[in-house]
């Protein structure tokens, strides 16, 4: 064969090659059309969950799948990583189903706006939706009276969006203006979904949560399914309108269903961003910068204690923070670090603890349980900050009594004996060394004696006794 029909030959192959792979790439997209994806939506709502949530939608767009199925069961969490959530699904180029799912789960506050932000809600039997007042403006003040006449299932619903009542002062006042953003923001989503708005405003304003069965009759959810597969069956045939203006309809009937699993780097954040984990990263690095301190900064310690520092304050910058607890808890440390250059006696520390206390207990800005500092974690940090800090102020002042054993001042005391002497001075040995020394005391080789005082270059003894 000669060398242009070999060109010619391995030409061809390599088209039919790129032909194969376009036929497989145009298969596998067409098979994505009958794949839904899953993801787990458990546990609080947080910036670990709109992490993981919002790469499980581009996943799903990115496989060509058929639906993005979210199996919800959460007790709420942070508004802001809500409305983040929403977002993806409300921008979303698939339809994204919420399944409260198993039995015993629950949709509550955050998870009842994530569900009515969804293109289809179904639950499953033995699960709860609602409780969506919103409590971090509250400061656990009881919910707004519902207006008289209300229909007991729609119990806090009220004409628009009002005042939820008269504003008596500032925190009210406050309260009144978190719970109509919230109402308002929870009707436009069940207008845009064709849901139940008057439930939904009585979930924010009185904080009525329904059964799976009470939530179907009202108009809250479209659907109520035992499984996975049953729901995949329930919803086959449904259309559904996406954000692009595109409309849809599910072929979801036996579809494949594949599992979104959470990266390694997203279980690291969701562990990181827990309150609790970050002010201990935060606390354990300063405690390693405090030792490195005082031993003569010691970069083992040091290089540790950074590193800790900077993880524990990048998790808590994604938390509600109350910058004046945060002020008050890293002026609490710099008084603890300066009290190793600045000698006071103890003052700054027992200042820095003071502190430190205090700025910890108002750190975190929000009334939800699972992103609030736990009070014990936060006496043992101030317990274990401040005996650190005494035991090294402890040790450096024992320091400044013991006696100086370099230098001029470690030869006072020092004993020796004479290896010559003539006219009131000679030479004598002292800690291992041949000093010039001088006496008035009549001295002779060989006799002991102890220095009494260094003067430059020459020593000062006398005759022992």
């Amino acid at each position: 064969m000669s060398a242009g029909h070999l060109i010619r030959f391995l030409g061809a192959i390599l088209v039919l090659a790129g032909l194969v792979l376009s036929v497989s790439a145009g298969l596998a997209r067409q098979d994505g059309s009958r794949t839904v994806l899953t993801a787990e939506l458990t546990g609080p709502i947080g910036p670990a969950t709109t992490s993981f949530i919002t790469r499980a939608v581009a996943d799903a767009e990115a496989a060509n799948a058929a639906a993005l199925i979210l199996e919800m069961d959460t007790p709420g969490g942070l508004e802001s990583s809500m409305r983040d959530i929403n977002q993806a699904i409300l921008g979303a180029d698939l339809p994204v189903i919420v399944f409260v799912h198993p039995p015993g789960a629950r949709a509550a506050s955050a998870g009842a706006f994530i569900s009515y932000a969804s293109h289809i809600a179904a639950m499953a039997p033995g699960t709860a939706i609602g409780a969506a007042t919103p409590v971090q403006m509250g400061g656990g003040a009881e919910p707004p009276p519902a207006p008289e006449g209300t229909d007991p299932a729609v119990e806090g619903a009220a004409e628009g969006s009002g005042p939820a009542q008269d504003a008596p002062g500032n925190a009210q006042a406050l309260r009144n203006k978190a719970v109509n953003d919230a109402v308002a923001y929870i009707r436009s989503l069940a207008e845009l979904r064709g849901r139940n708005a008057d439930w939904a405003e009585a979930a924010v304003r009185g904080g009525v949560s329904a059964s799976a069965d009470e939530a179907l009759s009202l108009g809250v959810v479209e659907h109520v399914a035992d499984s996975l597969p049953h729901l995949l069956t329930v919803i086959d045939g449904t259309t559904v309108e996406l954000q692009s203006g595109r409309t849809l309809t599910l072929q979801t009937s036996g579809a494949q269903i594949e599992r979104i699993e959470k990266s390694f780097a997203e279980e690291v954040l969701a562990v990181i961003t827990d309150p609790n984990i970050a002010f201990l990263l935060m606390n354990l690095g300063f405690i390693g910068l405090l030792v490195s301190f005082y031993n003569g900064l010691e970069p083992i310690t040091a290089v540790a204690g950074i590193i800790c520092l900077i993880v524990g304050l990048y998790a808590l910058n994604t938390l509600p923070l109350n910058y004046a607890g945060a002020a008050l808890v890293l002026l609490g440390l710099a008084l603890l670090v300066a009290e190793a250059f600045i000698a006071s006696g103890g003052l700054l520390a027992l200042g820095g603890l003071a502190a430190f206390t205090i700025g910890a207990l108002m750190l975190i800005d929000t009334d939800v349980a699972a992103f609030r500092l736990d009070w014990r974690l936060v006496a043992g940090a101030t317990a274990v900050l401040g005996g650190t800090a005494f035991l090294l102020l402890t040790y450096g002042l024992a320091a400044q009594g013991r006696k100086v054993t370099t230098g001029e001042q470690g030869l006072i005391g020092q004993t020796g004996t004479v290896l010559d002497w003539s006219g009131g001075q000679g030479h004598v040995h002292v800690d291992g060394e041949r000093w010039k020394a001088r006496s008035s005391d009549a001295l002779a080789q060989g006799d002991e004696i102890k220095v009494t005082r260094v003067e430059g270059l020459t020593l000062v003894v006398r005759k022992t006794r």
